[in-house]
């Protein structure tokens, strides 16, 4: 597994007054790394690795619609 070279803390927060789902702020350094905007999704992933397990996610880039039809 690769080394931990940067780390940061979040505290998760209700998502709804009534659901059980919880929100939390990305750190801007982290936007900035992987260029987060506005419209992108993100996909979860639950890893195993020997004795322990992380949740790993996925920046799904939102297409831009400039890029799609060849326009610079």
């Amino acid at each position: 597994m690769a080394k931990n070279v940067r780390a940061d803390e979040s505290i998760l927060n209700p998502a709804t007054s009534t659901g059980t789902s919880l929100r939390t702020t990305i750190p801007a350094w982290i936007i900035a790394k992987f260029e987060i905007k506005k419209g992108d999704k993100f996909r979860w992933h639950i890893m195993h690795e020997k004795d322990y397990e992380y949740i790993a996610i996925q920046v799904m880039k939102k297409p831009n619609i400039s890029d799609e039809l060849g326009i610079e």
